[in-house]
């Protein structure tokens, strides 16, 4: 056989892995690689392919195929390093490669349960939280629809019964008030049930009957209806009942505009109005403001303009003493739906959370808070959906990823930052561990410093509040 060089080609061709991509070269093969991974991600895959088919290829000193993924290579959080060798036959000449694949520190993330439950793909339901499980009322799927469906774990669902409304449901009017769950069909008659099988009529003659999208609590002992539209009419006046029969109009006119709500909270003991809009595309109008009142009559606002979009048929919803708002739709200036998620402890200061993995852009979801977790289900994603995710904050914990690599001589920097401590209160910061060259400002979570000399160092962050709840982070920082 020849002993060429071509057939002494100690190369690689091509380096693949599996999940994710390597970082471009400037020319391949390169030598040296990087993969950057979510947190989700613990194991991978590698395919390297060399110039000669007799050459001798090890992931980590383990033998591999040309042109074949190895086995699974498990991934440490932080900085994994792989070493990729090649050897010609005649196992003198050798080349290696090295993959550095960080792998993100872990936070908190939106976690699916199932891409199709038992109920058609649907948008515009009425959702509640009853006797420890989740329920969901018709819907536009299209057409719209009044069928009732019940869940204990997002997964498993329940046919119960149906809303005896043949206009269907389509965003209801809902409460869970007196031992019993109420929901609006689509003609605005009130009906109520102990059991999602059998429903009673309350009433037809509300007040604000024939209403399309307006925002319903319990609040105060009280069952709660706000706003909404009616012809072209829109309206902010109102009501408030005991009985589902009787209702007193507590305000004809609100300070907030007139509008449709698509979803609204209680919080704080007060009830929140957060944005709204008159549903429509063109013209499209929408608002972000954010008013809360703690007797439904006084009415304050708390920001004017809010750092979201402005949007219709999103959610809000209060979930670990905050408010949420999520997802939604807008016609202008661009046409989209949002996936999307804010969250807010006074009303007046919004933050966005970013997560690795979310549910895709839609509106009129379904949101629940349900076993300590927020839940999203459903709604339209052009197409529309019924799948069904899940978030679970079990307390402060920090929000922020850490970079885990710096040069010598560079400075480092990183804004550490957690939330979701139960009391509310300012959260602070410390430095557990840590090299002698880093600081970690008090106040801001600003980690800053230059590192002079080469080498691992481990550091560790803690989050505290005054009430003595605390969160830690821990990493390892690669100066190289």
């Amino acid at each position: 056989m020849s002993d060429s060089s071509s057939s002494q080609d100690a190369t690689l061709k091509t380096l693949a892995v599996s999940p994710g991509k390597l970082s471009p070269g400037f020319s391949a093969p390169r030598t040296a690689y990087h993969l950057y991974l979510p947190s989700s991600i613990d194991a991978i895959r590698v395919t390297p392919t060399t110039g000669d088919t007799e050459a001798t290829l090890t992931l980590n000193g383990s033998p591999v195929s040309s042109g074949q993924p190895s086995e699974a290579v498990p991934l440490e959080v932080g900085r994994t390093v792989l070493q990729v060798e090649v050897t010609a036959r005649d196992g003198k000449t050798k080349n290696a490669y090295r993959i550095t694949v960080i792998r993100a520190c872990p936070t908190l993330n939106w976690v699916k349960v199932t891409d199709k439950a038992p109920w058609i793909p649907r948008d515009s339901a009425g959702e509640l939280v009853f006797n420890g499980r989740m329920w969901l009322f018709g819907g536009y799927t299209p057409p719209l629809v009044n069928d009732v469906w019940s869940s204990a774990d997002g997964v498993n669902w329940r046919r119960e019964g149906e809303i005896p409304d043949e206009s269907g449901v389509n965003i209801p009017v809902v409460f869970a008030y007196d031992g019993r769950m109420w929901v609006t069909g689509g003609s605005g008659k009130l009906f109520a049930s102990t059991d999602g099988a059998t429903w009673t009529l309350v009433t037809d003659q509300a007040p604000w009957m024939g209403r399309g999208i307006v925002g319903s609590a319990v609040f105060a002992g009280r069952i709660w209806v706000l706003g909404g539209g009616r012809g072209g009419q829109f309206f902010n006046d109102i009501w408030s009942s005991t009985d589902g029969v009787r209702w007193t109009l507590e305000t004809p006119q609100a300070p907030w505009s007139r509008r449709q709500i698509f979803s609204m909270a209680v919080h704080e003991d007060k009830l929140w109005v957060v944005g709204g809009g008159l549903s429509g595309y063109h013209p499209f109008r929408a608002y972000n403001d954010v008013w809360c009142s703690p007797d439904g009559k006084t009415w304050t606002q708390t920001t004017d303009q809010a750092p979201w979009p402005v949007r219709i048929w999103n959610t809000v919803i209060a979930y670990k003493n905050r408010l949420w708002v999520l997802g939604g739709f807008r016609a202008e200036p661009t046409w989209n739906n949002f996936d999307d998620v804010w969250y807010s402890a006074d009303g007046a200061n919004w933050h966005p959370l970013t997560t690795e993995t979310i549910w895709s852009p839609r509106h009129e979801i379904s949101v629940y808070v349900f076993d300590d977790k927020l839940w999203v289900i459903g709604g339209n994603a052009w197409p529309l959906m019924n799948d069904a995710w899940y978030l679970e904050i079990k307390g402060l914990t920090f929000l922020t990823r850490p970079p885990i690599e710096e040069i010598a001589g560079a400075q480092y920097t990183y804004r550490a930052r957690a939330d979701f401590n139960e009391s509310g209160q300012k959260v602070r910061y410390r430095l557990v561990e840590g090299p002698a060259w880093l600081t970690l400002h008090p106040d801001t979570g600003l980690v800053r410093g230059t590192p002079e000399a080469t080498g691992d160092v481990t550091v560790t962050l803690e989050a505290y509040d005054d009430a003595d709840e605390t969160a830690r982070q821990t990493y390892t920082l690669h100066v190289i």
